[in-house]
């Protein structure tokens, strides 16, 4: 169909419905083909839901898993991560740590819609 699209996860646990409909979405983007390019990037308490120990984490590694199997980027906020204390935490064979800022300004450049939950 084209297009890209970045998906911005800034809900945290207390929104863990928002951060699940922008998984399934872009889960199911990515599936249909309904876009050229998807990807995922947690910020903010958006971070808190990659940790483990969160009772939603098995909800949100669901959908990671699949978007791994469809080669989804998914970044997390290398510096959101050392803040809620996430570094040694986060599956990085799942989610990648990288600059946010730059993740967003390259979006922005290549004509993504960015989409934030």
């Amino acid at each position: 169909m084209g297009g890209r699209v970045l998906f911005v996860i800034l809900s945290g646990p207390s929104e863990v419905e928002k951060a699940r409909q922008a998984l399934r979405i872009a889960r199911n983007m990515a599936k249909e083909k309904f876009a050229d390019d998807v990807r995922m990037l947690f910020v903010g308490p958006g971070t808190a839901l990659l940790d483990p120990s969160n009772p939603h984490y098995p909800l949100v590694e669901h959908y990671l898993k699949a978007l791994s199997e469809l080669k989804v980027y998914v970044a997390v906020c290398a510096g959101n991560a050392k803040v809620y204390n996430l570094e040694e935490k986060i599956d990085r064979q799942l989610v990648i740590m990288d600059d946010s800022t730059a993740v967003l300004a390259e979006a922005v450049a290549q004509g993504y819609v960015i989409v934030t939950f």
